[in-house]
């Protein structure tokens, strides 16, 4: 027991790159530590696509998800909570929402904008964006924020 301690706590300082003789060697193991509880916080990871969005926009409830592209319930029910589905599902899923890939991880009511703007020149961008300004004039406080 004695001999799986000190191996531990050469593995400890092995990975934190203290000493035993450094005084931040105990700070830097409790401060370690602490982390380790909050890992799981929430138990809610950040959302890094609109899944629920465009599920939302084409009326589909996560039963017709799972009866269109034949995933299980538990798995889409995971990506609603925030989980990123595995690539088999993204083309299917994309599909079924009619958007590319990449749009999955757009909002649906930006996706309009990304198509509409692609592969435009320079000049039509231009154009574009002088129209937008002379119809929707910013105010002061927005030209000072830019």
């Amino acid at each position: 027991m004695l001999s799986k301690l000190r191996q531990t706590q050469r593995c400890v300082k092995r990975n934190l790159a203290f000493t035993a003789n450094d005084p931040a060697y105990e700070a830097g193991v409790v401060l370690r530590m602490a982390k380790l509880s909050k890992i799981h916080e929430g138990k809610t990871p950040p959302r890094i696509h609109f899944i629920v969005e465009w599920a939302e926009k084409r009326s589909l409830s996560q039963a017709d998800i799972v009866r269109e592209i034949g995933a299980d319930k538990s798995v889409v029910s995971r990506w609603f909570s925030g989980s990123l589905p595995s690539e088999k599902y993204l083309e299917p899923l994309a599909a079924l929402f009619s958007t590319e890939v990449t749009g999955l991880f757009r909002h649906p009511d930006d996706d309009w904008m990304v198509r509409f703007l692609q592969e435009r020149s320079l000049d039509e961008l231009t154009r574009i964006k002088q129209t937008l300004e002379a119809a929707f004039p910013r105010n002061e406080k927005d030209k000072k924020a830019s």
